[in-house]
Parts: structure tokens; sequence; C-alpha cells
């Protein structure tokens, strides 16, 4: 009898023990730390990661690394959590080329990562990342497509003519360079070419702009002074990038007639205001009046009022001032000067480009117009005058200009 009472009792007692191992176990399995944890946990929830750079169709230099950055999920479960990011060959993300799941959580609102790999030139890639914490993951970020491109460059112009010194034949001539060689997407690719009466190019007389042709040499026609000793030189640029500055060149103009001179180089003037009522008359039928060479205004009234030229940017908190000054000094030697509707939207008036009406019809709203740039390096740090006739650039991008007194005249 006593055996029997001892050993339900043992029994009992063992019983006890097991149910209180199970406890223990279960509560070490809630734990939300524990290793043992196997599948998702319930009531948690992982915020999708939001993609922020490469941005849809960026293009990334083949020459710099791939850097993804991410706005950093939120979870309301205690647990850490990570990141895994995946690139890959189609939008489909069947042709994984890269990919990672162990992606540290940066402090802050953003993680950024370097991928480490390399990736094949002028191709497309998906990126996208999702959060894990181990048991529980967020959704897929939306996939991002990016081109790793061959870098842009620019190659150096070379000056063809005028040349050596040489003495041309008119005053209005001919400034030719050989282009130099592009590589990568570059779109947009144009020529400044710069005319000055002194080696540093410290007094301009021209500044103009050429898109770079699609044949082997580039050139821009410029109205020079007479009897001058002039120096010139190019450069091509898109929107990022430029080249250096070709060789200088030098050449002379021919005297006035009459005998006179440019005084060897010492600068130019603007012509008087014509005669009578400060307006060129209407040109013959079926002709268009001549663009004046008008640089000289636009650096004087630049000497005058830098503020204003530094200011110059309206878009971003800049005024008027310095577009207003230049205009009004313009209208003073010819009425046929005015503002511009920019690509001919009327309301929309370009902030840095001046028009001229060479035409017979009346000013307000014509597209018979020049359309001159009087800002170099508009909204940077250093704009500069400038005289950059961009009518035909201008025309062949499908645009148009539209003269605009800009309820001012």
């Amino acid at each position: 009898m006593t055996r029997t009472v001892t050993a339900i009792t043992n029994v009992a007692c063992a019983g006890v023990l097991l149910i209180a191992l199970s406890g223990c176990e279960a509560e070490k399995s809630q734990n939300p730390l524990s290793p043992n944890v196997a599948g998702p946990i319930a009531g948690v929830n992982i915020t999708m990661p939001a993609p922020v750079s490469p941005t849809h169709g960026m293009w990334i230099p083949s020459t710099q690394p791939v850097r993804l950055v991410f706005g950093n999920s939120t979870s309301n479960s205690p647990r850490p959590f990570w990141y895994r990011v995946e690139i890959a060959a189609d939008a489909g993300f069947q042709s994984l080329l890269y990919s990672n799941g162990s992606v540290p959580r940066q402090d802050g609102e953003q993680t950024s990562f370097v991928v480490n790999g390399q990736f094949a030139s002028e191709r497309t890639y998906y990126w996208r990342v999702r959060a894990e914490d181990g048991a529980n993951h967020s959704e897929y970020s939306e996939g991002i497509n990016f081109d790793v491109v061959v870098p842009v460059s620019i190659g150096t112009p070379t000056p063809v003519t005028p040349v050596g010194g040489v003495t041309i034949g008119s005053t209005t001539t001919s400034l030719v360079v050989q282009n130099g060689g592009v590589t990568g997407r570059a779109g947009y690719v144009e020529y400044r070419f710069e005319v000055s009466s002194d080696p540093a190019f410290a007094s301009l007389t021209s500044m103009l702009l050429a898109p770079r042709s699609g044949s082997s040499t580039t050139s821009v026609t410029a109205s020079l002074p007479p009897g001058a000793l002039l120096y010139w030189r190019a450069r091509g640029y898109n929107a990022e990038v430029a080249s250096p500055w070709s060789s200088t060149q030098t050449f002379r103009t021919p005297a006035a007639p009459g005998g006179g001179g440019g005084g060897g180089g010492g600068g130019w003037t603007p012509p008087p205001p014509p005669a009578p009522g400060g307006r060129t008359p209407n040109p013959a039928p079926g002709q268009r009046l001549p663009l004046p060479n008008m640089y000289a205004v636009v650096e004087q009234v630049a000497r005058e009022h830098p503020a204003a030229l530094r200011n110059s940017c309206q878009s971003h908190g800049g005024t008027w001032e310095f577009m207003d000054r230049v205009v009004d000094q313009l209208r003073r030697y010819d009425s046929r000067w005015g503002y511009n509707w920019k690509r001919g939207v009327v309301g929309d008036p370009s902030h840095d480009v001046v028009d001229y009406n060479w035409g017979s019809h009346s000013d307000e709203g014509t597209t018979e117009v020049y359309i001159v740039d009087i800002i170099g390096g508009h909204c940077g740090s250093n704009p500069t005058p400038g005289w950059f006739d961009v009518t035909d650039a201008t025309i062949q991008s499908g645009a148009i200009g539209r003269w605009t007194g800009r309820g001012r005249f």
C-alpha cells in the first residue's frame, strides 16, 4: 500500500514537472526575440520601404557605383529588422543579377546602400527592396528601372577659320571649328564662340551659340567691329558637361569705308539710334532685317548694375530689374526690341531672352523675330552678360519665339 501511494505520488509529481516544463517552453516560444520562433507573428506589421534613388529612368555612369537609397520601414514588433535588395535584368525580377538579404537599417529616415558589383554599360536594370525581421516581412517596393551608361565626354573643338592673324574680307564672317568627339548620352550639345579685343577675353565683342552639327564642322556668323585685331575661341557643352576651351586664334577685320578703323581692336559701341522715331524701317518685301550685335549694351548694364544681374533668376526669388534695364536700353536704339513669350506661349515670358522684330508686322505677338539670350549661366552661381543668338536652335527644337512688350510698352 505504501509503495502504491508512493508510485502515485511520483507519477503526479512527474506530471506536474511535465506541465511546468511545457509551460516554460510555450512562454519561451512566444518571446519575439527567440530564435525558436518560426513563421509570421500574428499582429506584426512592417511597412514597405520607399525607393528614393535611383528614380525611374535615371542614368548612372558606369564609372560610378550603384547606390540605392530608400526610405526606412517602420514596424510594431520589438524584433529588429533589416532589408533585402534585389537587382534584375527584367521588370518581373525573373532574371536576378544581384540579391542581398542582410542590408542593415541605418538610423534616420533613409538607408543608403552601395551595391558591390559591376554592371554592363548601356543596359537597363530594375531594383526593389523589402524589410524583413526573420519571421515577418513587408511587401516589395515597386520595381524601379535605371540605366548604366557610358560617361558623357565632350571633346575640345579645333578652330578652322579664321586663324593665324589673317585679315578677313568683311566685318561679317563665319567662325568655323572642327567638332570635338562626343561619347555617352550627351543629348543636345552646343558650341559657345567668344570673340574678344584682348587675349584674356576680358572685353568680349561677341558671344554666340550654335548647336553641334551632324557633320564634321560647326560654324556661326559674327558681326564684328571694323579695323580690329580680334581673338576667338570655342568650347562645347551640354546641360552637365563642358569641354576645355579651344586654342585661341587671331584675325583682323577690314577698315571701315573711308579709312576709319576700330583702333586696333579697342572695343565696340552700339550704332546710334535710327532716325526718325527710333525705329529701323521695314525690310523690302520677302526680306528680313539683319540682327544687330548689341552685346555692348548688355555688358554696360551688367557693369553698372551687377547686383541686378546676380539677382536676375526670377524663378528663385529674383527680379526683372536686369532684363527691364537691358530692354529699355535696347529700345533707345530701336523700338523693334522687346521681350519673348517662351516657346511662343502667350503669358509665359522668357526670363533671359530678348526679341528683335525683323519683319514688317506690328510688334506685339509677331513670330518674325530673332531670339537672343542675354545672360550666360542664368540661375547659376555666377551669371554673366551674354549675346547668344538662339533663333536657329529654337526653330530646330520645334519651338518659336513671339514678341511681347510684357505690358510695359
